[in-house]
């Protein structure tokens, strides 16, 4: 596996209404200049308008360059994407001794792997170029193959974290298990999928997931070796894997957050927004804003609008100040033509353009907000012209050399992201699909939310990292802010006659703290009250706090010896004995330098994320500052020692020290020096 980065817009105050507030944030044209506070309102639709932007160029070049990070900031010890088809170095497959295709591990591609038969192989949207699947099914018979890492040099850490996006579908008598082998020992199991923990024939949170393994480091262990083992028969399915990592675990942390809530796809359900505002004020961190992305109203009617209206007035006492509004697809279907729908939600929204940039104030600091939207009628559901392309570069240049994460909202998902984005058609509905996929995989502390599909929480896309072909290792996040109206879901075998159909209703909404290091989006059922998702994202631009082996006490590991001939008055504890490895260099390369990653509370394998990491560090330093005090005070009172004995002996005496004992007692270590005359001539 290969080790391993280092971006403003539309902020503006708005007076309209109580809807939204006129505190922390502010709106910006591309220009810079501050918007007017106007409400806007366009006679003709603006694509009729000759004077107007016109759409803008889909093969444009992407003229910025992905980030560069490094373990120290982003926590990552190895990864490997397959990209190239062929085995990595270090890596080997050990397979039973059937001979043909798909015989053991092979890589592939999504295309290639589901040419012969689909049966949702096709689903696996969010592996990237080539892969690795062990495929029982299309083998046709008995199968059992392991895929075994390189060794990753672990030494330092307390912890690690192992990922890897997976596609697995299961059936009676077909397992897939993962397994961990440190310097070369025994294997641990750490993840078994089956049918006791796997639901048979299709469970969607192993669909097009990732798996998230955090595991202990024993003691003084310097590397681990991992591998996939697939058992199946020709009655079986498969298992795709792709994008393996390995990272440092994430420490705990306690410090300020700027917050904001997050909803979608109201579409004439005004008493589910209102219900939903309701619970997060009583259940959620205070806010600095909503974000709103997209689908507000059904049709983009006055009247609907005028339901919206209501609900934010009769909310102004506990939502945010801050509204930050996305236009969806449902805000422009109501008679009139785009222009006139455009400008309803213009005013609703308080900008004079679809696309802009906020920037909320919290306790835990700036957080840019950049939002994107359809400027045009046509020729696709997101048309947009070149300057809001360019604004989004632009920006995420600006604040990646703040080193903040970034917030970007669009109401369509980009194809190949979140939930129902494997679907062919929802790579089309964004003209500038493939450029803005490419710019936003230029940055990994991006973090697109989108809206649109109404797809279940509970599949493994809800949350995921879209890599590209030239971008960051790591790509970009994305999250499915599901919806407050109805669900929807897929079904069929094969990509091409997938049926969609609705699940009834939903109302779903997330919040997202914005921490120096890392930012934490929760999604949550407002039928229920509770809380269904969990995604800790780490800010790949900040200082990262793994999860290190405690440096060893000061003579903790010492035998003693014979000192020096002759005491000097600088005798000092070895003191420096932790200053080599005890993975606070802050170089690049060295475990420990970095913090967690995205961990999900409560569990070591979920499709999301890892589990928490514990504090062990922490007790680790108090125990060493302590260490460190009685190995002083030892070192004084032998220093002590051995003065008096010089001094009883006479100046004049010739005589060499001849034996040292150490006697170790409980209460600390006493150092009697015996001396002996001898005769310097004998």
């Amino acid at each position: 596996m290969t080790q391993t980065v280092e971006a403003q817009t539309t902020r503006r105050r708005s007076p309209h209404r109580a809807m939204i507030g006129t505190v922390g944030v502010a709106a910006l044209l591309a220009t810079g200049s501050l918007l007017a506070p106007a409400s806007v309102a366009h006679a003709q639709p603006i694509i009729d308008d000759p004077a107007a932007p016109q759409p803008g160029d889909p093969n444009a070049p992407v003229t910025s360059s992905p980030l560069s990070t490094s373990t120290a900031t982003d926590g990552v010890i190895a990864r490997e994407s397959f990209d190239g088809g062929a085995l990595p170095e270090g890596w080997s497959i050990d397979s039973n001794e059937a001979e043909g295709e798909y015989a053991g591990w092979v890589t592939t591609t999504r295309s290639e792997w589901s040419a012969s038969v689909d049966n949702m192989r096709d689903r696996f949207g969010r592996s990237h170029a080539e892969f690795f699947v062990a495929d029982a099914g299309q083998f046709g018979g008995d199968f059992e193959s392991t895929l075994t890492s390189a060794a990753v040099d672990v030494e330092g850490l307390n912890q690690v974290r192992l990922t890897f996006d997976s596609h697995y579908r299961g059936t009676d008598g077909q397992s897939g298990v993962v397994e961990a082998s440190f310097d070369g020992g025994e294997t641990t199991e750490i993840l078994r999928l089956d049918s006791e923990s796997v639901e048979n024939d299709y469970d969607a949170l192993q669909m097009n997931g990732n798996q998230s393994l955090v595991l202990d480091v024993p003691t003084d262990a310097e590397s681990v070796e991992f591998s996939w083992t697939f058992i199946g028969d020709a009655d079986g399915y498969y298992w795709g894997i792709d994008s393996v990592a390995v990272h440092q675990v994430q420490n705990e942390t306690e410090g300020a957050t700027t917050n904001a809530w997050v909803v979608s796809d109201i579409q004439g359900h005004p008493h589910d927004l209102e219900s939903g505002l309701n619970w997060l004020a009583e259940n959620a961190a205070d806010p600095s804003a909503l974000l709103m992305v997209g689908d507000i109203v059904n049709t983009g009617a006055p009247a609907e609008w005028q339901e919206i209206y209501e609900v934010m007035d009769n909310t102004a006492q506990i939502r945010p100040d801050v509204t930050v509004a996305a236009i969806g697809n449902h805000e422009r279907y109501y008679t009139g033509g785009f222009g006139q729908n455009h400008d309803r939600f213009l005013e609703f929204a308080d900008r004079d353009r679809v696309w802009g940039e906020y920037v909320l104030e919290g306790e835990g600091g700036e957080v840019p907000v950049i939002v994107l939207g359809q400027e045009f009628g046509g020729p696709s559901d997101v048309a947009m012209s070149d300057a809001q392309v360019e604004f989004l570069e632009e920006r995420l240049a600006f604040w990646s050399d703040q080193d903040k994460q970034v917030i970007v909202m669009s109401h369509f998902p980009l194809g190949n992201t979140v939930s129902a984005s494997w679907l062919p058609w929802y790579s089309n509905h964004h003209m500038m699909n493939e450029r803005l996929t490419n710019v936003l995989g230029n940055y990994p502390n991006a973090i697109l939310f989108s809206g649109h599909t109404h797809y279940p929480a509970e599949q493994g896309d809800w949350a995921m990292q879209r890599r590209t072909d030239d971008g960051h290792p790591d790509g970009f996040w994305n999250i499915n802010t599901v919806a407050m109206h109805v669900g929807w879901d897929a079904r069929g075998e094969n990509t091409q006659d997938v049926t969609e159909f609705t699940t009834g209703d939903v109302n779903y909404g997330s919040t997202i703290e914005v921490y120096a290091d890392r930012s934490v989006v929760k999604l949550y059922d407002f039928f229920t009250g509770e809380q269904v998702r969990e995604i800790t994202i780490p800010n790949p631009l900040t200082e990262f706090d793994g999860d290190v082996a405690p440096a060893p006490t000061p003579g903790e590991d010492e035998t003693p010896s014979t000192p020096d001939p002759e005491p000097t008055d600088e005798t000092e504890p070895a003191d420096d004995t932790d200053s080599a490895d005890d993975g606070d260099s802050g170089q690049d390369e060295t475990p420990g330098n970095g913090t967690d990653a995205d961990a999900t509370p409560g569990t070591s394998s979920d499709a999301d994320g890892a589990a928490s990491a514990g504090s062990g560090s922490d007790g680790a330093g108090a125990d060493g500052s302590g260490s460190d005090a009685t190995g002083g005070s030892s070192d004084s009172t032998a220093k002590e020692s051995g003065e008096q004995g010089l001094a009883a002996t006479g100046a004049t005496e010739l005589g060499l020290l001849a034996v040292l004992s150490v006697v170790l007692l409980a209460g600390g270590v006493t150092i009697a020096l015996l001396r002996r005359r001898l005769d310097a001539h004998n």
